[in-house]
């Protein structure tokens, strides 16, 4: 009987299939391209007549920020292990983004 608690001796975590991982490209970003098409008015937008969010149209930077942080966690599920700089790069940039969004939202306030 194979003992099922055993490691496998690959380290790496198992990944998706590529389907998969390109329909979740697709979903953030997708998202993230939109948004950051938004922000720079290609795009176009009709603001709605009332508003209780924090920015209330798409032209904030932090709105930028986040956008720019779903395109960096939809290509992350598509570039290659082997691309371990590139996957490095996109990490932080990543990283980045959300922290400067959050933060900035947070000032808003």
């Amino acid at each position: 009987m194979p003992d099922v608690f055993t490691m496998p001796t690959d380290s790496r975590p198992p990944q998706p299939s590529l389907p998969t991982r390109l329909l979740l490209f697709c979903l953030c970003g997708g998202t993230g391209l939109f948004i950051i098409l938004t922000y720079a008015g290609i795009v176009p937008w009709k603001p709605s007549g009332r508003c209780r969010a924090i920015f209330c149209d798409p032209y904030h930077w932090q709105v930028l920020c986040f956008g720019i942080t779903f395109f960096c966690a939809g290509s992350a599920f598509v570039l290659p292990r082997r691309w371990h700089r590139v996957g490095q790069l996109n990490g932080l940039c990543l990283l980045i983004a959300l922290l400067a969004g959050l933060t900035g939202s947070f000032l808003f306030r």
